[in-house]
C-alpha cells in the first residue's frame, strides 16, 4: 500500500522543490525556462507544479512580466509565523521575570 503513494509523494516534493527555488526570487520571478533550469525538471513538469502552486495560493504571475513568484498570501502566512514566534518569545520572558522574582 505504501508503493501506491510513492508518486504522489515524488510529485508533491517536486512541488516543493519548485516553490523552494521560487522563495529566492520574490521581486522578479522567475520564467518558467529560468525554474526548469534551477530544478532540473521538465519544462512540462514546470507548468503543472506552477498550475499547483498558483490553485492553492502559493505562486502568482506577476502581471507586467508574467515571471512565477511566491505569491503575497505566501509572505504574509511568513509574517504570521515570525509574529507569532514574537508572541511566543514574549510568554518565555514574561515565565523567565516571574519565576526569577520568586528566587
Amino acid at each position: 500500500m505504501v508503493a501506491d503513494k510513492k508518486p504522489a509523494v515524488q510529485s508533491a516534493g517536486k512541488v516543493l522543490d519548485v516553490l523552494a527555488v521560487l522563495l529566492g526570487h520574490f521581486a522578479h520571478g522567475l520564467s518558467p525556462t529560468e525554474l526548469s533550469r534551477a530544478t532540473g525538471l521538465d519544462p512540462s513538469a514546470i507548468t503543472r507544479y506552477v498550475a499547483t502552486l498558483e490553485e492553492k495560493g502559493f505562486a502568482e504571475r506577476i502581471p507586467e512580466t508574467s515571471r512565477i513568484r511566491p505569491s503575497h498570501q505566501l509572505a504574509r502566512h511568513a509574517i504570521a509565523i515570525l509574529q507569532s514566534l514574537d508572541g511566543a518569545q514574549s510568554r518565555i520572558e514574561e515565565s523567565r521575570r516571574r519565576l526569577s522574582s520568586n528566587l
